[in-house]
């Protein structure tokens, strides 16, 4: 009953895969791509504004959608700049997913299918497409993400996961660990400042991310290092202090154990 309800879905193409700097030609008028687009925001902030009125706000890390043939600006603060990771794809579902699913969508997503989607966008940002044969990686990674969204926007009960107190509770917490990473973080402590006991915190980050405590504070420091070396102001070590790593040659070996290369091979 349920195969049939949620049938099996069609992947999508990847057309092009860029890293941009936008210009100013991007916010002084409309626009629309024959594709459908997704931009990663990489650094800056930008507000998406439709045709039809509607306004969506991104900042660093944050995801939007637009689908094919739909007019739009990009308005952004021109000093300060916008460097996006963008994906135009062709996708046979995407007018059923689009008539469902807002240009922000992946903002509801719970704690843990956000990591998860973090995790794809790193392995997107690290494939080379300087050959069209790799573009099929990348339709394989675009079509896990839009299934993890898919699965949000079409689930039975259509509400969203941040009414869950674990939900909230893992985001709370979530906030705390990433404004203390160069601090020494544990379960109790962050028990404490959330003023909940040991176990029931335990059983938060069971319930809503599907890691226990340490996975997941490993998860947020790894992504930290990761975005901390691409912008190459930080040598190794100052690095891992900022991410609450004293060894550097420990840092290496966990960096190793999560992206599966060394810092020093990072392109």
């Amino acid at each position: 009953m349920e195969a049939n309800r949620f049938p099996r879905l069609v992947m999508p193409r990847v057309v092009r895969v860029n890293r941009l700097f936008y210009t100013s030609v991007y916010s002084e008028k409309f626009h629309a791509d024959a594709d459908n687009e997704l931009l990663h925001i990489i650094d800056g902030s930008m507000r998406l504004c439709l045709d039809s009125g509607e306004e969506f706000f991104a900042g660093k890390s944050d995801t939007l959608f637009i689908p094919h043939g739909v007019r739009h600006k990009d308005i952004f603060e021109i000093s300060r700049g916008l460097e996006i990771f963008h994906l135009s794809f062709k996708w046979k579902e995407a007018d059923r997913f689009f008539k469902e699913a807002r240009p922000d969508c992946l903002k509801d997503l719970p704690s843990k299918d956000k990591n998860e989607l973090l995790l794809l966008f790193d392995m997107l940002r690290l494939d080379r497409y300087d050959l069209p044969e790799n573009l099929a990686l990348a339709d394989a990674r675009l079509g896990h993400l839009l299934g993890i969204a898919w699965r949000h926007i079409f689930k039975p009960d259509r509400e969203v996961r941040e009414n869950d107190n674990y939900s909230r509770m893992v985001a709370f917490a979530h906030n705390y660990m990433n404004a203390h990473l160069s601090e020494r973080i544990d379960i109790d402590r962050v028990a404490e400042y959330l003023k909940v006991s040991r176990s029931t915190l335990l059983r938060a980050f069971r319930h809503a991310s599907g890691m226990s405590f340490n996975s997941y504070l490993c998860s947020i420091r790894m992504q930290q290092a990761n975005n901390l070396l691409r912008e190459r102001a930080l040598n190794l070590a100052e690095c891992a202090a900022r991410c609450g790593y004293n060894d550097p040659a420990y840092f290496s070996r966990c960096f190793k154990k999560h992206f599966g290369f060394l810092p020093k091979n990072l392109k």
